[in-house]
């Protein structure tokens, strides 16, 4: 990134070391301070890169508080979420992480009025013969319609990037389609989509021993 690009990165910093503890009590002040206080970081966010947006918080057992820099899967972004980051200072009781981090299975997505299960959710794997390397696969629905297409994608997105991790659903997966459980289901090589990350690394693992 340019030299621009290191200075607006540290003015961030400066003004994030500068007010770094009123974020520690979020859950604790009201709506409208804590309403202020977020439009602020996501102002100097901005101001950094626009595009970019965070996540902000912790675990009851956990004194930490990690702030999360996303690109929100705009790949062409992910440079300036690694020099945020990599810039970082080191604050006490804080965790700077670059992009949504993978949170594994046993979730259920809520989105657009629909319910979604990965552990229920079939896919089919696609092979390409020219380029064996290129991971994709078709996510199967048996209520889908052309008409919530977007409803679909959308939802197929999010259980994407909540097993992969944000960086790893982008740059790990070539091609994906939502489509209609094919009525012969039986007949094909299907997985339940909570075994993504497996599948992954099985077609990298076999491509790394061509």
């Amino acid at each position: 990134m340019s030299t621009q690009g290191r200075e607006d990165a540290n003015r961030f910093w400066q003004w994030f070391e500068a007010n770094h503890q009123a974020f520690f009590f979020l859950n604790e002040v009201d709506a409208e301070e804590k309403d202020r206080l977020m439009n602020a970081l996501l102002h100097e966010l901005h101001r950094y890169c626009e595009g970019l947006y965070y996540e902000i918080g912790g675990h009851p057992d956990d004194p930490e508080v990690e702030l999360i820099v996303t690109a929100d899967g705009n790949q062409e972004l992910f440079h300036a979420v690694e020099l945020l980051i990599d810039q970082a200072p080191t604050l006490p009781n804080w965790k700077f992480i670059k992009f949504r981090q993978a949170q594994g299975k046993g979730f259920v997505t809520e989105y657009g009025g629909l319910k979604f299960d990965p552990e229920t959710i079939l896919f089919l794997p696609l092979k390409h013969r020219q380029e064996p390397r290129k991971v994709g696969f078709n996510v199967c629905y048996p209520n889908f319609n052309e008409e919530q297409r977007n409803t679909f994608l959308g939802a197929t997105y999010i259980m994407l990037d909540t097993l992969l991790g944000e960086k790893a659903s982008v740059c790990d997966i070539d091609y994906f389609d939502v489509i209609q459980t094919p009525a012969n289901i039986g007949d094909y090589h299907f997985r339940h989509l909570s075994d993504i990350a497996e599948y992954i690394r099985e077609v990298k693992s076999t491509e790394d021993s061509l």
